[in-house]
């Protein structure tokens, strides 16, 4: 039996920081500092030298982002 999906979501996947910041448009530096003040998703540490982010948590946050946008 196939799964649904919603056409308009990919797939969740996890991501390398380097697509974070092709992501969001923002430097790894960025990212780390609004990690460790809580303004972005943290990465989940896959192991002593692998960290990834949720590609669903960047998603939301994006979506966050432009919601808060004036119009």
């Amino acid at each position: 039996m196939e799964a649904l999906q919603n056409p308009g979501q990919q797939t969740p996947s996890l991501l390398r920081i380097e697509q974070v910041a092709d992501r969001i448009q923002r430097g790894r530096s960025w990212i780390w500092g609004a990690v460790r003040q809580g303004a972005f998703p943290a990465p989940r540490r896959l192991s002593s030298r692998c960290t990834r982010w949720d590609s669903r948590a960047v998603d939301q946050w994006i979506e966050q982002q432009l919601a808060e946008v004036p119009k």
